[in-house]
């Protein structure tokens, strides 16, 4: 027998179940609790910050049946001051599936501790994480030295700056007595881990992943196919009838980020113009002149679009308010070339409305 069937083989399986069995013992250590007890598939992914060697050196990742993120999850474990003598602090933070921070979770044994050493309470623990998804705080810009009055003997500065005042400005965006903590974990959700993160998701950016994102009802993941799409032109003849529609979105980030996704370039195919305009029956009356602004842009509207933008007029489903609008829209080419669109303009010079029928036949003495 030769060496390959004597040992290889052996040696290759036991080294397969030792590391079957090395593998599931971490994840049998790990939380059963909060985020933990959701269902799914786990992943990990090895990470190393070299700015932060002390925190976990994976990214765990929980993903639906489907594919699509649930979470990633790293535990961190810093310490929070600058004198050098400070309680470490070790939590779990999550970011949801498109990188945005999700939420913390504590540690059993191991509560948040505020600089006179009394534990958070539950409104202090509320307040953080609202301070973590604000991700345009004013601690972004901050210096942890920028953060305390320091006293002239710097040795008495204890954890979170203790004997040290927080600055006055600050007393309403931080955790009170642990200004520290809510620095560095904010920096924490907005550091390297998150920058990682968009590097995991971005690698997978395929037709199959983009369906995977359109298709989900979470407006977040919309959001993330959007900008996708946006950054990969690639995708654009594919996705774009689902960014359109999009823009009839209840969130109105993903519907405004939807239809800005629409530059000039893309509003001279007379096909997103046409599907473009059909949306707006569905959407609320500032949705429509958002619409209306951003057909503006494009140098001309085709007759379709036009008769039907004047048909939705004639039937209300857009406001008279909108009216002008709506005629900016018209060339005077169209409408001397065009009888269809000569024939809704006179009809609505005959409303019963002043207000629009002045609109109207201001519009039509142009053309004579």
């Amino acid at each position: 027998m030769s060496f390959l069937k004597k040992y290889h083989l052996p040696v290759w399986f036991a080294f397969a179940i030792l590391l079957h069995t090395a593998f599931s013992d971490i994840h049998e250590n790990l939380p059963k609790t909060g985020f933990w007890s959701m269902k799914g598939i786990l992943i990990t992914h090895d990470f190393e910050d070299k700015t932060d060697s002390l925190s976990g050196p994976e990214i765990y990742e929980l993903q639906d049946s489907t594919g699509l993120t649930i979470w990633f999850g790293r535990v961190i474990f810093k310490d929070v001051c600058i004198s050098g003598k400070c309680k470490m602090i070790r939590v779990w933070i999550f970011w949801n599936g498109t990188g945005n921070y999700l939420g913390h979770q504590i540690i059993s044994g191991e509560p948040l501790t505020k600089s006179d050493h009394t534990l958070f309470a539950d409104a202090d623990y509320v307040k953080l994480d609202n301070i973590l998804k604000d991700s345009t705080s004013i601690l972004k810009r901050l210096k942890q030295e920028e953060l305390i009055i320091v006293p002239e003997n710097r040795e008495l500065l204890q954890v979170d700056g203790y004997t040290a005042a927080t600055q006055p400005t600050l007393a309403e965006v931080v955790v009170k007595d642990a200004v520290y903590t809510c620095h560095t974990l904010w920096h924490t959700v907005y550091g390297p881990v998150q920058e990682k993160i968009f590097e995991i998701l971005e690698s997978r950016i395929s037709s199959d992943y983009l369906t995977l994102l359109f298709e989900n009802e979470n407006p977040d993941y919309n959001l993330l196919a959007v900008g996708f799409v946006q950054k990969y032109p690639g995708f654009h003849s594919q996705f774009y009838p689902e960014i359109i529609r999009c823009i009839q979105s209840k969130n109105d980030n993903l519907a405004g980020k939807a239809l800005n996704y629409f530059q000039s370039d893309f509003l001279k195919n007379d096909s997103i113009q046409n599907q473009i305009v059909k949306v707006i029956p569905n959407v609320s009356a500032q949705r429509k002149n958002d619409i209306l602004w951003k057909l503006a842009e494009t140098q001309k509207l085709n007759d379709g679009a036009i008769l039907y933008l004047l048909e939705m007029v004639e039937n209300k489903q857009i406001g008279i308010g909108s009216l002008n609008l709506v005629l900016r829209l018209i060339q005077l080419e169209q409408v001397n070339q065009n009888p269809e669109i000569q024939s809704k303009l006179k009809m609505l010079e005959q409303s019963e409305n002043a207000y629009v029928r002045n609109l109207a036949s201001k519009h039509l003495s142009k053309t004579n």
